[in-house]
């Protein structure tokens, strides 16, 4: 796998951080987690470190789209966090 770009990391960083929950779609994108194309990125990866699922809501009557890590992000991102933090400090 080729570097991660800098939003590339932060947009992991940020499902890493939100788990298997993941960050709920707003108008059909995930701005919580990043640009519409970062997340794709990560999502058309090989292996993919992340995914778009949905689920039922229960109490709103509805389904809910997200996007969440998947367990090779996760492994990826607990293997390489200390090198891509010393390639993009935080700003």
């Amino acid at each position: 796998m080729a570097l991660l770009s800098r939003e590339e990391w932060e947009t992991l960083t940020r499902l890493y951080g939100a788990g298997k929950h993941g960050i709920d779609a707003v108008g059909g994108r995930y701005p919580g987690a990043g640009p519409w194309d970062v997340v794709r990125a990560l999502r058309d990866a090989d292996p993919p470190l992340a995914r778009e699922l949905f689920r039922h809501d229960e109490a709103l009557q509805t389904v809910v789209y997200y996007v969440a890590i998947t367990e090779a992000g996760i492994r990826f991102y607990e293997k390489n966090r200390r090198m891509y933090n010393a390639f993009y400090p935080a700003r």
